[in-house]
């Protein structure tokens, strides 16, 4: 069984390390969100100058069962905790791409 991961393309993320999270846990914000674009990572932190990569480098990588979800109309939400095998979190706006609509 391969390890379950989130996967972000978010690289100026602080908590991104070679495109994996290793913030430990996050939140996924979308209380009423119907499509990806209406979700968002709110653990996200811009790091644009990189000052945060050494600190993060030594921690372990967050797992979908590390993610609070409040995308109630997720698929993979099960009263707040995430069930998906793995988890994207995309580049631009930070959004779930793993989110489907019930």
């Amino acid at each position: 069984m391969s390890e379950k991961k989130l996967y972000c393309k978010a690289t100026n993320c602080a908590h991104n390390y070679d495109e994996c999270c290793r913030a430990g846990y996050i939140n996924v914000r979308g209380n009423s969100a119907v499509k990806t674009s209406e979700t968002t990572c709110s653990t996200y932190f811009a790091d644009s100058l990189g000052f945060f990569t050494s600190a993060i480098e030594v921690g372990g990588y967050t797992t979908p069962k590390n993610i609070i979800c409040e995308a109630c109309n997720c698929i993979y939400n099960n009263d707040t905790h995430c069930t998906a095998d793995s988890v994207l979190i995309n580049s631009h706006f930070s959004s779930c791409e793993t989110f489907k609509c019930k």
